[in-house]
């Protein structure tokens, strides 16, 4: 069985050119959080902290083999979460605690990103999809297919919807925020 943050990693090992290499490039991290909805210096900044940290193809690579990556959990694991109820940016990060301040990091980014954007809250069962390795698309379609789950810019969203979603569709290949709407 796939480790949780393998599952996580696999996310953006599967934009790549070749799929199946299970080696994520740097490209390949930047489209994927242009897919989650960053904007671009964001996701660009997001993308090289992830693969200086997790490099481990060779010296002067930032190449990511997802199967020799050493870690294996969230960090978030063994967090206890009720999938029935919703979290506060403060619920989440305190009940983070027991994992340090990196965890607790870990749990306000996540917040950032996969709280409902309307009301600040996060669903339970997104932390424990989360937990699982199995948030990130599910996060990817809510940003493309919903129009009130723009990222804020505050939060690390575009300042213009339809601008960054031409923009990444073009540069990029991603589509992110329907192209169809309209910015207010």
């Amino acid at each position: 069985m796939t480790p949780p943050f393998h599952r996580l990693l696999a996310f953006y090992s599967n934009r790549s050119e070749h799929p199946n290499t299970q080696t994520i490039r740097l490209v390949d991290s930047l489209r994927g959080n242009l897919a989650l909805g960053l904007d671009f210096p964001v996701a660009l900044a997001i993308a090289l902290g992830r693969h200086l940290w997790l490099r481990n193809t060779g010296t002067f690579s930032l190449a990511i083999h997802v199967p020799s990556v050493s870690t294996t959990k969230t960090l978030l694991d063994g967090i206890p979460i009720d999938e029935k109820k919703s979290y506060t940016r403060a619920e989440i990060v305190t009940a983070a605690r027991p994992n340090g301040a990196v965890g607790q990091l870990d749990a306000f980014g996540l917040w950032a990103l996969a709280s409902d954007v309307q009301t600040g809250l996060m669903q339970g069962e997104d932390i424990v999809s989360f937990q699982k390795g199995t948030l990130l698309q599910t996060l990817e379609r809510r940003r493309r297919d919903n129009r009130e789950q723009v990222l804020p810019f505050w939060r690390g969203g575009p300042i213009s919807v339809v601008g960054h979603s031409w923009a990444v569709q073009k540069v990029f290949g991603v589509d992110v925020y329907r192209t169809d709407l309209k910015d207010d």
